[in-house]
């Protein structure tokens, strides 16, 4: 299962491509889509757009998971936040591939065991699983997070699945 992960931003966008083995995974590649210089927001979304595109049209994923927005006291940060991260999901949908979101505290707690962990323990957690031993930004390393996640949850979903069949 390859997995894209997307962790949104109004200006700074991570993104990731898992790939899950047997009671394993594997970084396939990520990065960050830097809006920051465009200002406009219609030429923002229209840039995130098509660079998740890019993303799925290279790495061929077999879904996405993306990590749900928060409000914050800002209303104007958390609207663009908003407009960003839809614009990932609508490449994402006009690719043909699922959308999966999942909460913050969900994806802390699947990667930490804490749903309250910071974020420097989440990436900790992100680079052992990975066996990654160079410094990442957030925003990478939260998209990995998201779809390591994701991965958990499908083959959880699974094992469930396999367990009622056979009982």
């Amino acid at each position: 299962m390859r997995i894209l992960g997307i962790d949104p931003g109004s200006q700074f966008m991570g993104w990731a491509v898992i790939e899950s083995g047997s009671n394993s995974y594997r970084h396939v590649s990520s990065g960050v889509i830097n809006s920051k210089d465009i200002s406009a927001v219609p030429e923002r979304l229209l840039f995130i757009y098509k660079e998740i595109n890019a993303i799925i049209g290279t790495y061929r994923p077999d879904a996405a998971a993306i990590e749900t927005v928060f409000f914050s006291k800002n209303q104007r940060s958390s609207f663009v936040l908003i407009q960003t991260a839809t614009a990932a999901m609508i490449a994402v949908l006009n690719n043909g591939l699922s959308v999966n979101e999942y909460q913050p505290m969900i994806i802390k707690k699947a990667l930490t065991g804490y749903g309250k962990a910071g974020k420097e323990q989440v990436q900790i957690m992100v680079r052992r699983l990975l066996n990654i031993d160079v410094h990442m930004l957030m925003d990478r390393s939260d998209a990995m997070a998201v779809a390591i996640c994701h991965i958990n949850s499908v083959q959880f979903k699974d094992r469930l699945a396999e367990h009622a069949v056979s009982h």
